[in-house]
């Protein structure tokens, strides 16, 4: 592997949220160049499809970016949550197929290292869930932390795919950036980590909702 390539750090679910990372070795820095989802097509009857359609779209990012390297969040059996339990370790199999198909190495992030590294906790705080609802609050605390630890701000919005008009963010990218920024200084040991996405003017929303990330208003 040259000293300078790309990586692909995905946060596997129905809703696939994805990071692109420009890592240099030289300088010894990193830069997430795109962030977005993957929607996959639920509406068949088989999971089969489902996991063929995320084995297709994450071909498609490697091959289109040239990626060296890929990250995926490992996943969490709970007794207690089981929603996704059949399908989600379905869809990590998919893509582990995805990267070895063009012989491309994968690593497995930890979920509660990588958001202890990210927010110094794995869960959001009391405080968190009373503010924004304790289902937001997990995606939620680690946008928070990724603003005021790493000063990396999100959007109030993305884009319709099939509208192609503004709607609230879809909050499936801000674990794939924070997985990524992650993998990037913890385990390669890279000392700055940029995010070139450019970020478009907030859009004002007739109705903003409680669990949506609200920035602080400069001083």
């Amino acid at each position: 592997m040259t000293s300078k390539y790309n990586l692909l750090a995905v946060d596997p679910a129905e809703h696939s949220g994805y990071a692109l990372v420009c890592v240099d070795k030289t300088t010894n820095t990193a830069d997430i160049y795109e962030y977005g989802i993957i929607d996959i097509n639920t509406t068949t009857n088989y999971n089969g499809d489902w996991c063929n359609e995320m084995f297709d779209r994450i071909t498609a990012l490697i091959q289109k970016h040239d990626i060296k390297q890929v990250v995926i969040e490992d996943y969490f059996f709970s007794n207690r949550f089981a929603t996704g339990s059949n399908i989600n370790p379905m869809y990590r199999a998919a893509i582990h197929m995805a990267a070895r198909r063009l012989n491309i190495p994968y690593e497995i992030l930890n979920i509660s290292q990588w958001k202890s590294f990210i927010a110094g906790r794995s869960v959001p705080t009391k405080q968190q869930k009373l503010q924004w609802g304790a289902e937001a609050s997990k995606k939620l605390f680690i946008q928070d932390a990724l603003y005021h630890r790493f000063g990396i701000r999100f959007p109030n919005h993305s884009i319709s795919p099939s509208t192609g008009k503004p709607i609230i963010f879809r909050m499936d990218v801000v674990d794939a950036v924070a997985q990524a920024i992650c993998y990037c200084k913890l385990h390669m040991g890279l000392t700055t980590i940029t995010v070139s996405v450019p970020i478009p003017s907030d859009v004002v929303f007739k109705k903003v909702s409680k669990k949506q990330y609200t920035y602080p208003t400069p001083k």
